[in-house]
């Protein structure tokens, strides 16, 4: 019965990343979509940690391949892509630490 929650989470999770990037990419050149969700997602995973349907929806919401693409388009734009990576990765490792200190 693990699989039903995480399934459902999963189904909310991936259609509301979709439009968040897709909000922001109208606005701006660099990915502040796809780093928002990541962060987010970082952050409701580590306060929630062992909710099936939690899970499901961060898995879902939060997206590695995005990011690589990202980092991938933006390889010509050195210092744009160190930025994105730096922030990727520090705001959502915090994030999660975060996120399992309010939950303690």
């Amino acid at each position: 019965m693990r699989l039903l929650p995480f399934i459902a989470g999963a189904a909310l999770g991936a259609p509301l990343r979709y439009l968040i990037d897709k909000f922001f990419r109208t606005k701006y050149v660099f990915p502040v979509g796809i780093l928002i969700v990541n962060v987010v997602g970082s952050f409701i995973l580590g306060y929630t940690q062992d909710n099936y349907f939690v899970m499901g929806f961060c898995g879902a919401f939060t997206t590695w391949s995005a990011f690589m693409l990202d980092v991938d388009r933006e390889l010509p734009f050195r210092r744009r892509t160190a930025i994105n990576i730096a922030l990727t990765f520090g705001l959502s490792i915090a994030a999660i630490a975060a996120g399992f200190a309010l939950a303690s």
